[in-house]
């Protein structure tokens, strides 16, 4: 028998039964589009994650932080002895940030030191915040990006990020246009203003609070958006920021010597997202702690495949209680046909075209159920994108990313493969419930067959 035969036999074959195998088909609909949708979340959810991640700093860069930095010690076993010896944790002093500017594949080593503050930052009496750090400004132009206003910074001037201006949103017009459902007010544009920074005094005898402004700061560049670390903070000179430290420190103790004391953080720029993990490598070794991009993205892809596998899981049980319809159907075709299987064999098919047949309408049942089950999911995943952004925060994902008007995330995401696959995984379903059927009508005598009534 033909291809062209064994197709034009099934399809009229399965347009005798439009009942039934619309009835079989919904099964296998039903759980083509559970499985799609279901992954589809699995996969919205970790674009989410991951959007978030790339929102929060680019894959070629490594925070770098000293344990011992706050004081602590680490204590290490003596190789080969008994007992135990402390050693003092390696410190990020100016000696070591040289060393890691020297090694190979790095582009940028930036020491952030962080302001002291202990109160808000001021604008027209306007209580606002946003993380200030000291930086070399030389590395600091190869890591960040202007998007107005120049980084050649003089006594008192400031950069800041592209979302520190919104913490200078009042607080009550902000709750007052949330509550009423309009836009939030705009945020003030702080290029070529000035911001106080505050500082505020307890006296422990009158168990008064007084506030004295300790520096008048001009905002001279904002940057583009680039990520968490950036969008809201504000950054400044190093030699300014340990005049300031020491202000705002006055009367208690704490580090003024960060290139003899060591850094808090510092940032490190590869030339390459590849050679960052080697990088990372080599500090981790040396005793420091290191965030990176990288490693968070690697464990969300992780964690989302398992989560996608239980998914699709979940949706495949229904894809398994579809394969039992159709085998039932199958076999009761078995019944209906018998006088036309023994009819088939008497003028010649074989027992090979008779099984072709009924795969063949087994697998058609599972292509029409898998076509309509990612036709079904497409409708089933816009409703749910549309229902989840009404939900969410105005231009917000789940995890937060997305910030600054951008358009809502999606709560499904459908990759290119899913489809395809979802259809083709249908089919052999199909082809595998058609099997136990077509070996029973394969194996009928064509003699009993004819008699049959």
């Amino acid at each position: 028998m033909s291809i062209r035969d064994l197709l034009r036999l099934v399809l009229s074959n399965l347009r005798r039964m439009k009942a039934r195998v619309a009835m079989t088909a919904t099964g296998v609909i039903i759980g083509t589009a559970a499985v799609v949708v279901l992954v589809s979340l699995g996969a919205g959810l970790q674009k989410q994650a991951t959007a978030s991640l790339y929102n929060m700093g680019g894959l070629d860069e490594l925070m770098v932080r000293s344990m011992g930095y706050y004081g602590p010690v680490v204590e290490a076993a003596k190789v080969g002895g008994g007992g135990g010896q402390t050693e003092q944790a390696p410190i990020l002093d100016a000696a070591k940030i040289e060393e890691i500017r020297a090694m190979e594949g790095v582009a940028a080593v930036m020491p952030m030191l962080d302001i002291y503050m202990q109160g808000p930052l001021r604008y027209n009496r306007i209580d606002g915040w946003g993380q200030m750090y000291g930086v070399d400004m030389e590395e600091f132009a190869k890591v960040a990006s202007l998007d107005r206003g120049v980084l050649e910074l003089y006594r008192g001037q400031i950069v800041i990020g592209a979302m520190v201006a919104e913490n200078f949103i009042p607080w009550e017009e902000r709750m007052e246009a949330e509550q009423a459902g309009l836009p939030i007010p705009p945020a003030p544009e702080l290029l070529d203003q000035t911001l106080q920074l505050v500082k505020f005094t307890y006296d422990p005898v009158t168990y008064m609070q007084s506030e004295s402004v300790v520096a008048r700061l001009q905002v001279v560049g904002v940057l583009k958006k680039q990520g968490y670390l950036y969008d809201y903070s504000i950054f400044l000179p190093l030699k300014e920021a340990l005049r300031l430290n020491q202000r705002l420190m006055e009367g208690q103790q704490g580090s003024t010597n960060p290139d003899k004391d060591g850094y808090a953080q510092v940032l490190v720029k590869a030339s390459h997202p590849n050679t960052a993990p080697a990088i990372e490598q080599t500090l981790k070794d040396q005793g420091f702690s290191v965030e990176s991009a990288r490693a968070q993205l690697e464990s969300i892809n992780n964690f989302f495949a398992i989560v996608q596998a239980i998914l699709g899981g979940i949706g495949a049980v229904a894809l398994l209680v579809a394969a039992f319809g159709i085998a039932n159907t199958m076999t009761m075709a078995i019944y209906e046909r018998t006088r036309e299987i023994g009819l088939m064999k008497a003028i010649g098919a074989t027992n090979q075209d008779v099984m072709s047949v009924f795969l063949a309408e087994a697998g058609g049942i599972g292509f029409l159920g898998g076509v309509g089950g990612v036709l079904l999911s497409l409708g089933l995943n816009a409703v749910i994108n549309v229902v989840g952004q009404s939900l969410l925060p105005e231009g917000g994902g789940i995890f937060g990313g997305g910030k600054g008007g951008e358009a809502a995330a999606t709560l499904t995401a459908m990759p290119l493969w899913l489809p395809i696959f979802a259809v083709i995984f249908a089919i052999l379903i199909g082809v595998a419930s058609g099997v136990y059927p077509a070996i029973r009508a394969a194996a009928l005598s064509p003699i009993q067959a004819l008699k049959y009534e």
